[in-house]
């Protein structure tokens, strides 16, 4: 695949509109009914919008919130700003349950810390927000759907330069108040380019996603990167695939799709509830990149998505995992096409004790065994390293902090100026753990989050795998009851104590075994750990962040406050 004549994601859409064959976005209901949109119609969408904008106060490098669904609102508003030159960032609508009252509030406190100018949301929303958005511009979709007065702006003049910054990215916000990454036209441009090369992608791809448009897999590569390359892309919504995973084999096999991206959580919840009748007639030979990243990446998924997938056309060298962030624009590395995912058995007690990459020990339990699955290897023009306790590079094969460097970067944080950006260009530390081996890197966890037991290094995605145990399809509305895992420091015991805050599971219950007793020796079986204190909460009580990741530092707090007021109860 060549680069992308454009310079700029104004350019992309341009291009894209003026395209021969005109391709399209198809919007595509819980029913698999199309809605095409064609590139044109696109373009033509964003202009009225972008015209509505700047007649609203908005200015070019403004920046504009955008709580909108995925849907034709959302195109307009997102490429309306690129065209006149606003810096749209994408935020989470409420989600479920969620209480708008804090909604409201954590807008509000994000609006002021990224210098927030406007903002577009429902009337629902707006309506009730008042002060809390005080001297920001409120906007709804039909104001943006306002008749063009004449011919429109002048996108000419409107035009923003490579280094202008494109759009705001959230991070994920699982260990503190979300970052607003900034993303250049430039950056976002090269990494559209890098996850084409290694996903070999051809000019009649399609890619299909239901991923929502304000995490960074959804937007970039669900969104931007068929756009860039003018493909035919088939957008459903993240409720259409929870409430029927199998809608999203269904439009991939419609459609034919050949690129489709889903966290770790999705492939999951499609091996586990996909059932005979789901995948009956069904064809996925058309699928030849299913990326799969947003989390740790389990050994097991894949395996069990090979044998439910594989008899229905998925190919072996199909799933590809990688590994991305939004500092980086999106990806960093991608498994190699045409190669089988690899797996990679450590020793659990060595990477715990000593930080040490060793074959697991020959148990017979086979409990210090740990199945690492290789995250790829660096997309083009992209630097990795391992660096260690005093920042210098390590050898192949040794964990540490994993960097990164390259084009695709981020220029800083909206709001913040550390790092700035000479820090960045000279490698960004990312916080993650890992290791290369042959070239390919092996994600173990983040260091913000280590769980320390007696001096040893527990990483919580395990553990939490550990104790979730067979209980995919459990719970509220067919979702697996969430579980936190943390460390709290036991003053008498001189180290930390590993706890658990579950979402009660009533399926687990046995007249031998209760739920918490479950989660106790699921632990134990699997990682040799001893879990100190395990507490149950009602399901949708442990909050995750708006990719679905979750966040383990307000877990931890729910747990102390739980246990603070059974202390003072008696």
């Amino acid at each position: 695949m060549i680069r992308p004549p454009a310079r700029t994601l104004q350019e992309a859409l341009l291009a894209a509109a003026s395209a021969t064959p005109l391709r399209s976005v198809i919007l595509l209901g819980s029913d698999l009914q199309p809605r095409p949109l064609g590139h044109d119609e696109l373009l033509a969408l964003a202009r009225q919008s972008a015209a509505a904008l700047l007649d609203a106060g908005m200015r070019p490098g403004d920046r504009l919130f955008l709580v909108l669904p995925t849907g034709p609102d959302f195109l307009a508003a997102f490429f309306g700003s690129l065209l006149a030159g606003i810096v749209p960032c994408p935020f989470s609508p409420p989600q479920g349950s969620q209480s708008p009252a804090l909604f409201l509030e954590r807008l509000a406190q994000l609006t002021r810390t990224l210098g927030i100018r406007g903002v577009v949301a429902s009337p629902e929303l707006l309506d009730p927000a008042g002060q809390e958005l005080e001297g920001v511009l409120a906007l709804t979709p039909d104001r943006l759907r306002a008749p063009l007065q004449g011919s429109g702006p002048d996108l000419a003049e409107l035009a923003p330069a490579p280094d202008d910054v494109a759009f705001l990215q959230l991070t994920s916000g699982s260990t503190s108040l979300p970052k607003g990454v900034m993303v250049t036209h430039r950056a976002v441009l090269e990494n559209l380019w890098q996850i084409a090369h290694a996903s070999e992608m051809s000019a009649g791809d399609v890619m299909v996603s239901w991923l929502p448009l304000f995490h960074d897999m959804g937007l970039v590569a669900g969104l931007l990167l068929p756009l860039a390359y003018g493909l035919e892309l088939c957008l459903s919504t993240p409720f259409a695939f929870l409430r029927r995973p199998a809608h999203w084999l269904h439009a991939i096999h419609r459609y034919r799709g050949t690129h489709s991206p889903a966290p770790v959580f999705a492939y999951r919840q499609l091996a586990d509830r996909a059932t005979d009748r789901d995948l009956a007639g069904i064809d996925l030979g058309s699928w030849r990149v299913a990326f799969i990243g947003a989390e740790p990446v389990h050994a097991d998924v894949l395996e069990r998505c090979d044998r439910r997938f594989g008899p229905h056309g998925l190919a072996a060298t199909a799933l590809v995992p990688c590994y991305g962030m939004a500092e980086a624009t999106l990806a960093v590395t991608v498994k190699p096409m045409g190669e089988r995912y690899r797996l990679r058995p450590v020793s659990r007690s060595l990477l715990a004790r000593e930080s040490r990459i060793a074959a697991p020990a020959a148990t017979g339990g086979g409990g210090d065994e740990l199945v690492l699955v290789s995250s790829g290897r660096p997309v083009q023009g992209m630097r990795v390293a391992i660096l260690g306790e005093d920042g210098a590079e390590l050898p192949s094969g040794r964990l540490g902090e994993i960097a990164i460097q390259g084009p695709s970067l981020f220029s800083g944080y909206a709001g913040l100026s550390d790092p700035d950006p000479e820090e960045i260009a000279r490698g960004y530390r990312t916080g993650d753990l890992g290791f290369l081996e042959g070239g390919e890197l092996f994600i173990t966890g983040r260091r913000k989050e280590l769980i320390i037991l007696s001096g040893e290094n527990h990483h919580p995605a395990e553990i939490e795998w550990a104790a979730a145990g067979n209980t995919a399809g459990a719970g509220n509305n067919g979702r697996a009851p969430r579980i936190a895992a943390f460390g709290i420091e036991d003053a008498a015991l001189g180290t930390e104590k590993l706890c658990i805050l579950a979402e009660l599971d009533r399926r687990s219950e046995t007249e031998e075994e209760t739920p918490a007793a479950a989660i106790r020796r699921r632990v134990r079986e699997q990682t040799g750990l001893v879990v100190s204190h395990v507490e149950l909460v009602s399901p949708g009580t442990i909050p995750v962040t708006t990719s679905g990741k979750v966040r383990r530092a307000r877990a931890k707090e729910i747990f102390l406050e739980m246990q603070s007021a059974a202390r003072a109860g008696g």
